[in-house]
């Protein structure tokens, strides 16, 4: 327990070196400080279709047994989701629910042996997938910047599905022959992600704030706007937008309406005449400003190995909204992992730029590095493995309603140790309500 604290300490130290070299990242910000001024409340009702292509893996370990499945999986499902908001003052709080079902096929290796034999063989897969996650996550702010935080994400799949293997069986006289099957199964898996924390700091939605820049330079070229007009125009998107309702819809007209007549009586501005194809477009994905820092324990559940892991975390997170077009984003979270065989200490950095060149497309693409190391006692540390995923994401909001999510991942890792190597790609189009 004592090397373990050690640990610690020295996990905490490096960190808050970390938290120390970065925190003037943020200094220079062009949008204001209050938080009043970036509140942000949004419901959304998604229904469309996913293809995801990816590897999974578990494993299942005893004094007599071990089973262990590897698996390159590739799916389509129809996806039914709600997704909550809410940016405060006083809380930060994001909630949703999702369910999904669709067919499934996959190809991989399967390890199943016991005292009495051992099989090892190549699989195929066809079958079908039903899941359902829940995820909230809240932050209270005490005052303008100190926060505590709980968060909790659940899932379980189901699955049906035919394997067809074929390779050799060894019994327990060493004898080793053919081995094939063709065999009907059911699979039921589930697990949560839970963690308390303290923080300092807040991330603030800019969305209002780019769609009222965007509006105000389209519509009157050449006219040099301040910052507190930008803002009064922004929390006027916000006042409008918020009294939406996500299950009875809203009029794209009057909510113009509303718009215009503030410009024209409180801006002393001449109504546009067009303004309306910008406003149907104003919906894109979240963007933030701002920089936190948090800390505190995390518990994660599977129903198979790893089954049970806690430990403590710390994060640093810095977002820059540097101009209309760009945002810049870096995160690191370090974190102890305590389980049953050994511990591991996981560093998680993350650095990325989302670019918009208009109010329909955003790209995105960064790089994560994620260093581990195993961790049998303070004098017995493991080698260093050195992992990097680069990614690009895409989204596009087809028209008022119909979005298209692209999200494409390669993980280069030196083992599987602590993540597998491979592509991991996901494609949704769905429809939106909000």
């Amino acid at each position: 327990m004592f090397q373990k604290m050690k640990s610690i300490g020295l996990i905490s130290i490096i960190s808050f070196c970390i938290v120390l070299f970065s925190s003037g990242i943020a200094e220079s910000q062009e949008t204001s400080s209050d938080p009043a001024s970036y509140s942000f409340i949004k419901q959304e009702l998604n229904t469309g279709l996913v293809f995801s292509f990816g590897s999974e893996r578990e494993e299942l370990r005893t004094d007599v047994s071990r089973f262990f499945d590897q698996q390159k999986r590739g799916s389509a499902a129809f996806r039914w989701e709600n997704r909550t908001r809410i940016f405060l003052p006083h809380r930060q709080e994001t909630w949703g629910y999702r369910l999904e079902a669709g067919p499934w096929f996959g190809q991989g290796d399967i390890v199943d042996s016991s005292v009495v034999q051992k099989i090892d063989a190549g699989q195929k897969l066809t079958g079908i997938r039903g899941t359902i996650q829940v995820n909230y996550n809240s932050r209270f702010y005490f005052d303008q910047k100190n926060y505590t935080l709980i968060s909790i994400d659940a899932w379980g799949n189901y699955d049906l599905f035919r394997r067809n293997a074929e390779g050799s069986l060894t019994d327990s006289n060493q004898v080793t022959m053919p081995y094939s099957e063709i065999s009907e199964h059911s699979k039921f898996r589930y697990g949560f992600h839970a963690k308390a924390g303290w923080g300092i700091g807040r991330l603030n939605p800019v969305n209002h704030f780019v769609a009222a820049t965007w509006l105000l330079e389209t519509h009157y070229p050449g006219r040099l706007f301040s910052k507190d007009e930008i803002v009064a125009v922004a929390r006027e998107i916000g006042r409008i937008k918020h009294q939406r309702n996500a299950r009875s819809g809203h009029s794209s007209e009057n909510e113009v309406k509303l718009l215009t007549g503030f410009l024209r009586k409180e801006m002393l501005l001449k109504a546009p005449e067009t303004i309306e194809p910008e406003w149907l477009l104003t919906e894109f994905r979240p963007r933030f400003e701002g920089t936190r820092f948090e800390f505190g324990p995390f518990f994660n559940y599977f129903n198979r190995e790893p089954d049970f892991v806690y430990g403590g975390y710390i994060k640093f997170e810095n977002q820059k909204y540097c101009s209309l077009n760009r945002n810049r984003s870096f995160s690191a979270a370090l974190s102890y992992n305590g389980y049953k065989r050994s511990d591991w200490i996981l560093l998680e950095t993350v650095l990325g730029w989302n670019f918009y060149p208009n109010l329909q497309n955003e790209y995105g693409f960064g790089v994560k590095y994620v260093p581990g190391m195993t961790v049998n006692g303070f004098d017995n540390l493991g080698t260093v493995r050195h992992n990097f995923i680069p990614y690009f994401e895409y989204f596009s909001q087809i028209s008022s309603k119909y979005r298209i999510e692209t999200a494409l991942a390669w993980r280069f890792a030196p083992n599987e140790q602590f993540m597998q190597p491979g592509p991991e790609v996901t494609v949704s189009v769905y429809r939106s309500k909000y």
